[in-house]
């Protein structure tokens, strides 16, 4: 039902019919998206902060065991009962599900309850990432600007996929890698419309960002020219990183399946915040999000990595030092899946990119071994190794190659880094395809995206064949019924009550057996013929889930009701001739 316009909407409403540009609207909206997102992605980053120092000073002793627990009880109690509806959102997945089937509405308090969730979750020890809650936080913040604004499902779906750019080029200072991630995750497919909104909203993130946190790098460390007669170890790093890539979603996968069975919330938070803090005992790295341990490598200073952990008793062996580098690799995912599935928040994006790195630095270590003339470079294998898992993680090669290049400033790697997604994401759809036994990701493949998206920008009231209906009640008789049919452009009539709400349906087929009968005209009655309502179309419905109801019932026409109301038919052939007009737009997005 249309709600009434505000004050605010008829102000904006007047202001955008005064513009004689209407690209104009776009962009202005697009920056202050942008900065919007942008005080957001400070608020996490500060809370983490905080969390993190505080909880560090108040419990030295405990820090490594208790901490995780703390974290993952007050998240579980949070969301039974402070964020319960907003509890199952968690990014990226939940975004593109909102898209195409919520009409591009989020609801306001994502903007910010995973800003508390996941900075409890992290500061506490959390080994997951914030790209989760940012991604949430700057959909929610654009789709609630465009309900606002009383902006269409188009400009809402736009500026949803302005908060995720602005969102993730503030907290990882890559602008084309918000922009790249925003185009190739969120938005159903490139239009040229869509890059100036896009990289404004990015950019708008990025500064305002940088203007009160200072300028920041995530990995920042001088690199030494690449040498293309190592190609060969790329390519195998990037088979390697494929590999890594399917452990991982095995290890998620694992975990998910383990906690589910804990039916208790608050017990399972407990199981999975012993397992963690145990982990971060034996592994100090795999506290927090891990850029530290990632810094600390790029930096030569491996050791400060082990001299925390009860095994660095055992570290004077070179051996030893491989075993522990390979192990944290390898419990890396796995303190991930026990942190997000067992009460934690946070998601997935951040830990393939510190599992990558772990892999690129352990590569490197065995190959120095192995081939001691080749003059190898850490950071290089490192920063090859977070695209390739990154790629493969997140569905995503061409933002892993931008978002690797602009968080280490590594231009100069950008051929290895797309010889290397390359290589893995190439592997991972062919092994995915070879096997029968993998498992695909749930979603919609990006072609159906588009079609239902598509679909979703038609208004279904536009679509409703009125017509002259005259009202036939039950108490109709078969006549009255014939003298409806010979007037009516549809083999199908509907049954109202006094108060004018659809009780049943009459369709032609279904009566075709008593036409023959002429003595039953004045006895048999429409409620003797109809059939009950079981199937009709609200009319404020998305036009994919009509589709939807058209493709499984068979029929070519259904009523369209408000609230139980009969306000008309909706035909197929109506909905795909308007779906086709779109479809052929040269423009067919925003």
């Amino acid at each position: 039902m249309k709600h009434k316009l505000n004050r605010y909407q008829l102000a904006f409403f007047r202001w955008r019919r005064r513009q004689s540009n209407n690209r104009i609207m776009p962009f202005v909206l697009s920056v202050v998206v942008g900065l919007i997102v942008g005080l957001s992605a400070i608020l996490i980053k500060t809370i983490i902060f905080y969390i993190e120092q505080y909880a560090v000073y108040f419990a030295p002793s405990l820090l490594n065991f208790l901490l995780p627990l703390i974290g993952f009880v007050l998240v579980t109690f949070l969301n039974r009962n402070v964020f319960s509806q907003t509890a199952f959102f968690n990014g990226a997945r939940n975004v593109i599900d909102a898209i195409e089937n919520n009409a591009s509405i989020i609801r306001f308090r994502l903007i910010y309850s995973k800003f508390i969730t996941t900075g409890l979750t992290i500061g506490f020890g959390g080994s997951s990432g914030v790209e989760a809650a940012i991604i949430s936080s700057g959909a929610a913040v654009g789709s609630n600007v465009g309900r606002v604004l009383g902006l269409g499902y188009r400009l809402r779906t736009l500026l949803i996929g302005c908060g995720v750019a602005a969102g993730i080029s503030a907290v990882y200072n890559a602008p084309m890698g918000g922009f790249i991630f925003a185009l190739e995750t969120i938005l159903p497919e490139f239009t040229p419309t869509l890059l100036i909104p896009l990289l404004v909203a990015a950019a708008a993130g990025k500064i305002l960002y940088e203007f009160i946190m200072g300028q920041h790098l995530r990995f920042e460390v001088p690199l030494s020219d690449f040498v293309y007669e190592q190609i060969p170890l790329v390519i195998l790093l990037g088979v390697l990183g494929m590999l890594m890539s399917s452990y991982l979603l095995k290890t998620y996968s694992f975990c998910s399946v383990y906690f589910s069975r804990i039916k208790n919330a608050y017990f399972r938070a407990v199981v999975g915040g012993v397992a963690l803090g145990s982990i971060i005992y034996l592994l100090p790295p795999m506290y927090g999000e891990g850029y530290v341990s990632i810094n600390a490598l790029l930096n030569s200073e491996e050791r400060s990595l082990i001299v925390n952990s009860p095994l660095s008793a055992l570290s004077d062996s070179a051996w030893f030092n491989l075993f522990f580098f390979f192990l944290i690799t390898m419990v890396k995912p796995l303190s991930t899946g026990i942190c997000v599935n067992s009460g934690g928040e946070g998601g997935y994006f951040a830990p393939s990119i510190i599992t990558g790195g772990l892999l690129g630095f352990l590569f490197y270590k065995v190959t120095s071994l192995i081939f001691p003339f080749y003059d190898l470079n850490a950071s290089t294998y490192m920063f090859l190794g977070m695209a390739s898992v990154f790629a493969c993680i997140m569905n995503a090669p061409v933002t892993a190659i931008f978002l690797v290049a602009e968080i280490t400033q590594s231009y100069q790697l950008f051929v290895p880094l797309m010889l290397v997604c390359a290589v893995s994401y190439f592997l991972k759809y062919y092994v995915e395809n070879l096997s029968k036994s993998v498992v695909q990701p749930a979603g919609l493949s990006k072609a159906l995206r588009v079609d239902r998206i598509l679909l979703n920008q038609l208004d279904i009231s536009k679509l409703v064949e009125k017509g002259n209906f005259q009202p036939l009640h039950e108490d109709a008789s078969l006549r009255t019924v014939v003298e409806h049919f010979s007037t009516a452009n549809r083999d199908v009539l509907q049954v109202l009550d006094q108060k004018g709400m659809l009780v049943g349906v009459i369709r032609l087929n279904d009566m075709r057996k008593q036409l023959g009968d002429v003595s039953n005209y004045d006895t048999v009655l429409a409620r003797d013929l109809m059939q009950p309502p079981t199937l009709t179309v609200e009319i404020d419905e998305p036009a994919a889930e009509v589709l939807d109801k058209f493709d499984k019932s068979k029929l070519w026409s259904l009523p369209v009701v408000r609230n139980g109301k009969f306000k008309g038919f909706i035909s197929k052939s109506r909905l795909l001739t308007q779906y086709r007009n779109e479809l052929t737009r040269v423009n067919r997005f925003f």
